[in-house]
């Protein structure tokens, strides 16, 4: 088939039928993001099989486009095995939790650079580098019993300071 003919046949179907193909995906989906990745999906097949796209039985052929196309767009989101994974779990979260999310990670990283120098290094490596003792008593050239110690020392202070921030005893 050449260029100019599919391009006709598409724009032709996506004319006749692109309320119908709305209607359908946004009742499939109910959200707009899956919406919009299932419009996508929806329309790149429309492209492919312009040609079938003429005969009576075109809007059950982009109905089932449409199912089609709501399916891989879950599958997309929570993945093959039903899941979210740790980042779609965030992205579902409420604004107001995501406010605090910020907030709590802020306010921690000011608690972590008051720290001593050897106590916020080891604890930035161990819990953000996820570096093993070893690494870090190397890296802070101490034995490795002293950089478990700045860590464990670290996080008694760390602690202590959050604790009593929740309790209002300092701000």
């Amino acid at each position: 088939m050449k260029y100019s003919m599919q391009v006709e046949m598409f724009r032709n179907a996506k004319t006749k039928y692109m309320g119908f193909l709305s209607s359908v995906l946004w009742k499939l989906t109910g959200d707009r993001e899956l919406f919009t990745e299932a419009m996508q999906n929806s329309l790149l097949q429309m492209w492919k099989h312009a040609d079938k796209l003429n005969g009576p039985k075109a809007k059950g052929y982009i109905y089932r486009i449409a199912l089609s196309a709501n399916s891989k767009a879950w599958k997309n989101r929570i993945g093959r095995n039903g899941e979210l994974t740790d980042s779609q779990k965030s992205a579902l979260k409420d604004p107001a939790e995501k406010v605090i999310d910020r907030e709590l990670t802020a306010l921690i990283r000011r608690k972590i650079a008051t720290l001593g120098d050897k106590q916020g290094r080891a604890i930035i490596m161990r819990y953000l580098e996820q570096k093993d003792y070893k690494a870090i008593a190397s890296d802070l050239r101490c034995t490795q019993a002293s950089a478990r110690s700045h860590v464990s020392r670290a996080l008694s202070t760390l602690k202590l300071e959050l604790t009593n921030l929740a309790e209002g005893v300092i701000s």
